[in-house]
């Protein structure tokens, strides 16, 4: 079956996000599995060169969420759009009693998630919240290994990430340094890292502390020419810190994420330590939802095991390599999607996304109060 889709978000731009991540993969190795039928944008002049752009007639280009909710050659909406306005995009959809397909994060507060969550249990149609990395075949390979039992009992897990990439914003992401947005660098990237590091061990954070300074007091925002505004007061954390206690087990998580002057050089690092072996992912971006990292393996020889020595060396993984073409890791969750897979092959729905949204409230409330939080 083609599954018919309608973007709310999709831009005549082919260098766009929507655009390159969502639309490339359909048009590929994916068209078989779907089609798209309409496109809105935010205003009816943008909306018919979007149209014109991705081939379709202008009475499929809308500018508001309800036409093409009610759109009957529209089986599934996806939202692509900035994150305040996720909720108001989506909700038609689902009254409509459409299948949707939202970016994360899932609305700007865990109330919108909550509502959007309700809804869509209530309208009994499928839901589906982008959290690629879950998808991504270097994370599906490590899940593999953990559930294994190859590295015998999860001792600790450490994650330490830098971004030089992210010291000024576009100008379209403004919204990021506004807290009435409901956006931050904790919802967006701390989240997409957390969701793919406590799904590939198989647990959730029973407890957890965290802290969020501010040691770059200033951003700059570029503009789609590339001049850079006038130094701005920064008004959103840009060095993170969580640590915890994993659940099932007991296994200790000690993570970090910071953005640097481009003195530093992005990267990101996660081992897993077990009693028997353990893994290893680097990478040159924390964004490891839209580049993912390799993957190494360490296990000692049974002699240097007895003796309680240090003789394990890391040895690089081969992982299969995505061919559905695409950026950013979407075209994974498309094809789970059409296959009918769920959330135990990392395909997220709006419940698991409600979930989420209470882990970066726990965060939130433990670094601003200094309290030990739980958000199960």
């Amino acid at each position: 079956m083609v599954i018919r889709l309608g973007i709310i978000g999709l831009s005549a731009d082919p260098q766009a996000w929507a655009t390159m991540a969502y639309v490339a993969p359909i048009k590929g190795a994916l068209a078989s599995h779907y089609k798209i039928t309409a496109i809105a944008t935010s205003s009816p002049e943008t909306a018919k060169a979007s149209a014109k752009a991705h081939g379709l007639p202008e009475e499929k280009a809308y500018s508001n969420p309800e036409d093409i909710a009610n759109d009957p050659d529209v089986d599934m909406v996806v939202v692509s759009v900035k994150a305040p306005m996720h909720k108001q995009l989506t909700m038609p959809a689902l009254k409509a009693k459409k299948d949707v397909f939202v970016e994360w994060p899932l609305g700007s507060s865990l109330q919108e998630a909550q509502e959007m969550a309700e809804l869509a249990k209530k309208q009994g149609v499928r839901n589906f919240v982008m959290l690629q990395a879950r998808t991504q075949p270097v994370f599906v390979k490590a899940k593999e290994i953990v559930q294994s039992g190859v590295l015998g009992r999860i001792t600790s897990t450490m994650v330490l990430g830098s971004d030089s990439q992210l010291m000024n914003l576009p100008e379209k992401a403004r919204y990021v340094n506004d807290p009435a947005s409901g956006v931050s660098m904790i919802s967006i990237l701390v989240a997409h890292t957390l969701d793919v590091i406590l799904y590939v061990l198989c647990s959730e954070l029973g407890s957890l502390t965290a802290q969020a300074a501010i040691t770059h007091p200033t951003i700059r925002f570029l503009s789609p020419t590339g001049a850079l505004s006038d130094p701005e007061p920064k008004l959103h954390a840009d060095n993170i810190t969580v640590s915890g206690l994993l659940t099932p087990g007991d296994a200790v998580l000690n993570y970090q994420y910071l953005i640097t002057t481009p003195a530093t050089p992005s990267m990101f690092q996660w081992i897993i330590s077990g009693e028997k072996g353990a893994l290893k992912m680097e990478g040159t971006t924390f964004a490891v939802q839209a580049k993912p990292p390799k993957l190494y393996f360490a296990k000692p020889s049974e002699d240097d095991g007895n003796k309680g020595g240090g003789g394990a060396e890391w040895k690089e993984m081969e992982v299969p390599v995505s061919k559905l073409g695409g950026v950013g890791g979407v075209a994974e969750v498309y094809q789970g999607i059409a296959e009918g897979k769920g959330i135990d092959d990392g395909i997220v729905d709006f419940e698991e996304g409600v979930k989420r949204r209470k882990m970066v409230d726990a965060i939130t409330k433990s670094a601003n109060d200094g309290t030990r939080e739980s958000y199960l």
